[in-house]
């Protein structure tokens, strides 16, 4: 039982990668700009998480772990961070291989975008003294703020879409993580409002650390087709 949390991990991450060999959407070409965005990603939210675990603002339950650790961050913990964002980001080029009439959702960022900011500010205000909640809806905003501001990118219509998608596995990861708990959270620093065992701050974290990952993806994406075409500029 103290490797729950790694078999957690490695489930999760088992039927995205056995499937990025599909023909279609041949996710194993996309990692060259999927694993930059990835670590990048991880790198602050694991400086997040080491913050909070120290100020025991959250913990790891040593029943379900196998008792190594980075830091104060049990190894699952790390692993974590690259699991769940590869899982989503393959939900996310699955949909855009599989689901036709892009159009429909092309439109649609904005509202979605506007809408995930201002439930950020509101429960800023609201919430201000609780530090998981306060520093999510920071985050989120500033994110959210970003993508109306500067980025403006249609891909988060895609995104969005993913996400919907990926709660359905958020729900039995998470549902695991904190029905055990194999993570157990300091309820005054948070709303105490959950989806079944879940704190509502998870699906904000969640949707915070996939979108910053998302956004990265796509920038080293654009990257890599700059770069393409200056090489079949230069031969040609």
């Amino acid at each position: 039982m103290n490797s729950l949390y790694l078999w957690i991990n490695a489930l999760t991450l088992l039927f995205p990668l056995l499937l990025s060999f599909d023909q279609k959407v041949a996710f194993y070409k996309r990692w060259k700009y999927l694993f930059p965005a990835i670590a990048i990603t991880a790198t602050f939210f694991l400086l997040w998480d080491e913050w909070f675990t120290q100020m025991q603002i959250w913990g790891f339950n040593a029943k379900y772990i196998t008792g190594y650790y980075v830091g104060h961050l049990p190894i699952e913990e790390v692993l974590f961070f690259f699991t769940v964002p590869y899982a989503s980001i393959f939900i996310y080029e699955v949909i855009k291989a599989y689901v036709k009439h892009s159009e429909l959702f092309e439109d649609l960022h904005r509202w979605f975008t506007i809408f995930f900011f201002g439930i950020a500010i509101t429960l800023l205000y609201w919430y201000s003294d609780k530090l998981y909640t306060a520093m999510t809806c920071i985050i989120l905003s500033f994110i959210m703020g970003t993508h109306l501001v500067v980025i403006r990118r249609r891909y988060m219509s895609w995104f969005y879409f993913a996400f919907a998608v990926s709660i359905i596995p958020m729900l039995i990861v998470n549902g695991l993580l904190t029905a055990k708990p194999v993570v157990y959270y300091d309820v005054a620093q948070q709303i105490d409002l959950r989806v079944g065992t879940i704190p509502v701050e998870d699906f904000i974290y969640n949707l915070t650390m996939l979108s910053m990952c998302i956004g990265l993806y796509q920038w080293f994406n654009r990257l890599g087709l700059r770069s393409q075409l200056r090489h079949q500029k230069q031969s040609s």
